[in-house]
This record gives C-alpha cells, sequence and structure tokens, in this order.
C-alpha cells in the first residue's frame, strides 16, 4: 500500500503555488538567528522556479527516516544484506528508567539533525543554499515534514534571494 501511494506521489504535479502559503521569515540578520542557522534553516537556490524545487524537495524527502514518515511520502529504503551470524549483546540499560530519560531528552536532537543531515545531502548538490530561520518560523515550515511542508518549502526555495547570508556548508 504504501509503495503504491509513494509512486502516486511521485508522479503527481505540485499545487498551484499561489495557493501555498509560505510564512515570512524574520530576522535573517540577527545575531542569535544566524549562530543557530546550522540547526533552523530553509533553502534556497537562485533562479528556480516553484515546479522545481517541489520536485527537488520531493526526490530528497525520499530519503528521510521511514519510521516517523507521514505515510504516502516517497520513501527509500536501502537494501542491507547479512554476512554472518548476529551476536546478540544485552543491553542492561534497556527499560531502565535511567535509558528512558536520557533516551527522551536526546532522540528528538538527534532525529531533528538525521533529518538534516539527509535532506542537506541531497539539496546542498544541486545549488540550493541553506538560510537561517527563527526556530519557531522554521517549526512552521518543516511541520515534523509532513507532505505539506515540501510545497512550503518549495515556496521559500523559488522566492527572491533571502535578506540574509546564507549559512555556511561547513556546519
Amino acid at each position: 500500500m504504501l509503495l503504491s501511494a509513494t509512486g502516486a506521489l511521485a508522479q503527481t504535479p505540485p499545487p498551484d503555488a499561489n495557493l501555498v502559503a509560505a510564512p515570512s521569515v524574520p530576522d535573517g540578520r540577527d545575531p542569535k538567528v544566524v549562530a543557530d542557522g546550522w540547526k533552523f534553516f530553509y533553502f534556497w537556490r537562485a533562479n528556480t522556479s516553484f515546479a522545481q524545487a517541489y520536485a527537488d524537495l520531493t526526490e530528497c524527502y525520499r530519503f528521510l527516516p521511514v519510521s516517523n514518515a507521514e505515510v504516502g511520502l516517497p520513501a527509500f529504503v536501502p537494501w542491507t544484506s547479512v554476512t554472518g551470524v548476529r551476536i546478540h549483546e544485552p543491553n542492561y540499560l534497556a527499560g531502565s528508567l535511567v535509558s528512558d530519560i536520557i533516551g527522551a531528552m536526546v532522540a528528538g536532537p538527534l532525529d531533528r539533525r538525521m533529518k538534516q543531515s539527509r535532506m542537506r545531502r541531497c539539496m546542498e548538490p544541486r545549488g540550493y543554499q541553506r538560510f537561517p530561520a527563527p526556530e519557531k518560523v522554521w517549526v512552521t515550515i518543516i511541520d515534523n515534514y509532513s507532505h505539506g511542508s515540501i510545497a512550503v518549502q518549495a515556496k521559500l526555495a523559488s522566492r527572491e534571494k533571502p535578506d540574509a547570508e546564507p549559512v555556511p556548508v561547513t556546519r
């Protein structure tokens, strides 16, 4: 079922750009927003149409982790090969209160970084630059990586050049 929905999504044309509401991204030069630009950002590329940005983002969303993905999003799951017998090492912290607390503290940032890393590895070679966004605006733009966020991000990626400096590629 997921495969048919994925194929259908990849072949559907982008929505009408005039009907997509993208938030204003203020404070692109605010030192605090710039300092957090490596965590909270959006993509932009010169001379890019909404349709092209939508196609690029849709393709890159395929590489996001499937476990938290919204049903119907395009997905890519690499094949793995088993090369031998796996030895199970007991994890004595598994299921303990301490491990649950530690896991809760690091799970959100690790999940965000994993998704952002995959999007960067897909979008930056295509010529897109990252621009800083305030955290509250970023949460609205990304919308937990929902299907609707592809259109919002495409709208931002195809707008006029942001009034900010791009986030350095090194971070």
